[in-house]
């Protein structure tokens, strides 16, 4: 049993080649996702945090998002490395107030 997650990988500053790289030196980043970043399917991958900052260290001018999305409804978040520093955003989900006049 466990938590799964669909990830996606981009490189937003640097060069994508350092996807591949990533992948070659992290055995669960080759489950989680392929050469160009994008998930193949739902995995468990609970050390992803600490890989990708011992990484960015590696690279410290480029700047990595992980993307993804947890079996549980609303478990949606972005998480920025660069220079073995990690930012999480978690999605917020908002609903509109009531307005009367859209009413039809």
């Amino acid at each position: 049993m466990g938590y799964y997650t669909r990830h996606e990988l981009e490189v937003v500053k640097g060069d994508n080649d350092l996807i591949e790289a990533f992948r070659e030196v992290s055995e669960d980043a080759r489950y989680a996702i392929n050469g160009s970043g994008d998930s193949e399917e739902s995995c468990k991958w609970y050390s992803h945090q600490d890989e990708l900052k011992r990484f960015s260290l590696l690279h410290p001018e480029a700047l990595f998002k992980l993307s993804g999305e947890g079996e549980e409804s609303g478990d949606i978040w972005h998480e920025y490395y660069q220079d073995g520093k990690m930012q999480l955003c978690k999605a917020q989900i908002v609903f509109a107030d009531f307005d009367a006049r859209l009413l039809k």
